[in-house]
């Protein structure tokens, strides 16, 4: 996973997923991974206090784990459906849709764990926990949304795409008041 700008949007489910979930708010090339020209708003945050931000140094670490993944996902090539529109889908392209977001999940499928397993930050404990879970729900919902465009199901794809948008302005705001740039790798994947 998940949308992003119109290419962008195209994509917002596959990745984000990898929402991506977790890292940021602009997120995804490749939704977690849903497509289409559909975006979501931009979530205002107050900048982080020290206290209440994830470390420098644990932010790097997460954004070394979302920089790979999105290697990665950049290597699989961009959403090639441009005129695809995620909340009004052509459900004789959503297989084509499903095939190519599922050709990826293997990729935003490893974010979460790899997020969790670089363990419990010394600040901001709690918040890093809200980002790890709202990725993996990212995940799941990217599940749903290749499993609905499988099986040229538009009203379920297009539930997943609106649940992908909330996931993620939610993870937005967690992952920006937790101190990722908006410009961070995972504000790319997530």
């Amino acid at each position: 996973m998940r949308y992003r700008g119109t290419a962008a949007s195209a994509l917002v489910v596959a990745l984000l997923v990898l929402a991506i979930s977790g890292c940021g708010s602009s997120k995804r090339s490749a939704s977690t991974e849903t497509t289409g020209t559909a975006t979501h708003p931009v979530a205002s945050s107050p900048s982080p206090a020290p206290a209440s931000a994830l470390d420098a140094d644990f932010i790097a670490k997460a954004n070394a784990v979302c920089a790979r993944a999105k290697q990665a996902l950049d290597a699989r090539g961009q959403f090639p459906y441009r005129s695809f529109d995620p909340l009004h889908p052509d459900v004789k392209l959503l297989p084509k849709v499903g095939a190519f977001f599922a050709a990826r999940r293997s990729i935003g499928d490893r974010v979460p764990g790899e997020l969790q397993a670089l363990g419990a930050p010394r600040k901001a404990a709690s918040q890093w926990e809200q980002i790890v879970a709202l990725s993996r729900q990212d995940r799941a919902i990217a599940d749903r949304q290749i499993k609905a465009a499988e099986a040229s199901d538009a009203s379920a794809f297009v539930a997943t795409v609106n649940a992908v948008a909330a996931t993620d302005n939610r993870l937005g705001q967690i992952a920006t008041s937790s101190g990722f740039s908006r410009s961070s790798p995972c504000s790319a994947i997530l």
